[in-house]
């Protein structure tokens, strides 16, 4: 049943070689299926990465662990060369053949041809997990993999026939940072949108190769996405690098036409200390960071000890005190959105990024991959894969990362917990009691010993009575729980005096402010369970006392 679902019934995928396609080998369809996913011309198992990819896929595919040599899948290919029936000419598989390879290979895993595929095969055969197919369509719906079908098809997405179905707006949105208002538009305002990215942006050239060829994106099979930075640097509503038909485009900048002089030293000066730099005196930071500019991207320049910075200061830098910097944040931000597109393209770049630049450029911009932007909140997103680039962001950061606006993506906690020997729970604390980790941490190193304790027992065993004594309350505090009660009731009996339609119960409405004011860092006072309720708070042990909700010991209480 579920194979239905996903990919339809069989009798719409025959084809006129349906007979003969059984006898090929596991090792055959694997070859014919690399064919699918090389986005220009025939695979090359001599190359180490389509090699991995063989293997890959017989691994997810068919569970062989064993990997094939050059020699095997050359010999592979060779075999299957012979078979006239499959040829379309010498170098490229005909329709039938496709079909056949798709089907059988969707049909044992169906997620494989959502992070293999090539661009123009997941345009033909890939859909959305919420597609409808239509009569006779031979089409491989999403299991999950909607993520995927977005990466790989970008921008063309937007006239994309998935698009049909609403459900898949939210992920384009999140992935792509196009504007809701483009998404619910008819096709041909979105076709109008696509048409007016093609004309008024610039193809992206990568450098050491030829002005005037722009190369097919590269697609990172074994990360499920294209080897192009990620960024929203720019106030337009889509990526800073956009592609369109598999080739990466940008907006243009007027400061991508800049001297390369100027260029170089507007960028090196972002990658400084607080976007600062010393004109007289002690100026290595800048001419340390400027020689590495240079021999990364600007490689015709003059090493940095020729250069008299005076000389490269611009309308756009101001100097006070003889210390030069950008005359305003939007400034700065134009000359970072000139950078990312110019200069961090691929993940080398990113990489060289995370390595030299600033933690102040590194703090206010980049964000995890997976990272939910605010409105008009400028990013640039760190690929979670390779793991390496999580590490050098982490690294960069240190122990500041904890408060860093990134760690409301969950799926760094993990990362950054390993990283720098941190609890994971940390990380799920509000910014407050994050903010005070923090702070401790860095003003002394004091041994911690964590543990978690628990006070489980009938309905008036005397469980709160315990804590109490545990956290030795005083009357004090007792009086206060109480008159805070009846400040809640009142509250209650005010809310369903105006509103005649409440309907909510005084037990739900007193439990539900409680939990609000649990969400404060003050000192609160110890409340019974109520049901079968679960009371979780934090303390720290002093002098042999519990002390109020700091850190390290857990407490939990349990009615039954």
């Amino acid at each position: 049943m579920t194979l239905k679902i996903w990919l339809g019934v069989y009798n719409v995928w025959r084809t006129k070689i349906s007979d003969e396609f059984p006898t090929l080998s596991d090792d055959e369809v694997s070859v014919l299926f690399c064919f699918l996913c090389s986005d220009s011309g025939p695979p090359d198992f001599t190359d180490t990465e389509w090699l991995d990819l063989l293997n890959e896929i017989r691994l997810n595919v068919y569970d062989k662990t064993n990997p094939v040599t050059r020699e095997e899948a050359q010999q592979t290919l060779d075999r299957l060369k012979s078979r006239d029936y499959l040829w379309e000419d010498k170098d490229k598989i005909t329709k039938d053949t496709k079909d056949e390879t798709m089907y059988r290979i969707a049909s044992i895993n169906s997620g494989i041809p959502f992070s293999c595929c090539s661009y123009d095969t997941a345009s033909v055969y890939l859909r959305s997990r919420r597609y409808n197919r239509k009569p006779r369509e031979k089409c491989v719906s999403s299991p999950g993999w909607d993520d995927f079908l977005i990466l790989r098809l970008q921008m063309n997405i937007l006239t994309h026939v998935t698009m049909e179905y609403t459900d898949i707006y939210d992920e384009i949105h999140q992935i792509l940072n196009v504007i809701f208002q483009i998404l619910k538009g008819c096709g041909d305002k979105r076709k109008e949108f696509l048409m007016d990215l093609r004309r008024e942006g610039e193809t992206v050239h990568y450098r050491g190769r030829s002005q005037d060829s722009v190369d097919h994106v590269t697609w990172l099979w074994r990360y499920g996405r294209p080897d192009i930075v990620r960024s929203c640097i720019g106030l337009h509503p889509h990526l800073d690098i956009y592609i369109i038909d598999n080739k990466a485009y940008r907006k243009p900048s007027k400061y991508h036409n800049y001297s390369e002089d100027d260029k170089s030293f507007l960028y090196s000066l972002l990658l400084c200390d607080k976007y600062t730099s010393v004109v007289n005196g002690d100026s290595s930071q800048v001419k340390s960071m400027l020689t590495k500019m240079r021999e990364r991207y600007f490689e015709k320049l003059s090493p940095s000890n020729d250069i008299d910075l005076k000389q490269l200061q611009h309308e756009v830098t101001e100097t006070q005190n003889d210390e030069v910097t950008f005359v305003s944040d939007d400034i700065r931000h134009d000359v970072m959105y000139a950078f990312v597109t110019e200069c961090l393209v691929k993940d080398s770049d990113l990489e060289f990024f995370l390595t030299t630049a600033s933690r102040d450029v590194i703090s206010e911009y980049c964000r995890s991959w997976r990272y939910k932007r605010s409105e008009g909140e400028r990013c640039l997103y760190i690929p979670y894969s390779p793991v390496k680039m999580y590490d050098l962001f982490i690294d960069k950061l240190k122990l500041d990362i904890i408060t860093h606006c990134t760690v409301s993506d969950g799926r760094i906690h993990e990362r950054i917990s390993k990283r720098l020997n941190i609890p994971e729970e940390v990380l799920r604390w509000d910014i407050h009691a994050r903010r005070r980790f923090l702070k401790n941490i860095k003003e002394e190193n004091v041994k911690m010993f964590r543990a978690r304790g628990m006070i489980v027992g009938c309905a008036g065993a005397g469980k709160t009575t315990l804590l109490r004594k545990l956290h030795e309350r005083t009357r004090k505090h007792k009086n206060r729980a109480r008159a805070e009660k009846r400040t809640l009731r009142r509250k209650f009996q005010r809310r369903n005096k105006t509103d005649k339609d409440s309907t909510g119960s005084e037990n739900a409405f007193l439990l539900k402010q409680r939990h609000k004011a649990e969400g404060t860092n003050e000192d609160k006072p110890t409340e019974s369970t109520v049901g079968l309720e679960v009371h979780e708070d934090l303390f720290v042990i002093e002098d042999s006392k519990l002390k109020g909700y700091s850190l390290l010991f857990t407490y939990m209480c349990i009615f039954s």
